[in-house]
């Protein structure tokens, strides 16, 4: 199958490299099916989510390990189950990105990940109830702390 990236123009897929959110992103609930496009072939620390119903439609995800090698997000026994996981060690946590022209301005959402069951190719977006956690985390404070 082909379909014309956003961020990169034509790409060839096969169906099984789709992955399908349960109710979609939040705001973007009818658009359920999406291929997730390394930046970076072989590494999945910055992802372009592409939208399959709508090319148009595409996220920048981020592994947060990277970037927040603290980062601890809690699932319910729920969110496994509803992700067909049955261990935590199946699963691949994403945030979805706002880059802008300076990397101190851009944000991650840290709040509500992209949980991935890489076994099955289910995903969710879930709201987490930890309050550490914000809707617009700034990178910059990350890359600020490294330097």
């Amino acid at each position: 199958m082909d379909i014309n990236a956003k961020y990169f123009g034509p790409v060839s897929y096969e169906e099984t490299d789709a992955i399908h959110i349960i109710n979609g992103l939040i705001g973007f609930e009818s658009h359920t099916k999406y291929l997730p496009i390394p930046f970076q072939e072989g590494n999945d620390s910055m992802l372009s989510l592409q939208c399959l119903d709508d090319e148009t439609l595409s996220f920048i995800l981020m592994n947060p390990f990277g970037f927040f090698p603290d980062y601890s997000p809690n699932l319910s026994q729920q969110d496994l189950y509803e992700l067909g996981a049955d261990a935590i060690e199946d699963i691949s946590f994403y945030v979805i990105g706002v880059i802008r022209d300076s990397i101190e301005e851009s944000t991650v959402n840290l709040k509500a990940p992209l949980v991935v069951n890489a076994l099955n190719h289910k995903a969710k977006q879930v709201i987490l109830e930890q309050p550490e956690y914000t809707f617009r985390h700034a990178l910059g404070d990350t890359i600020s702390k490294e330097g």
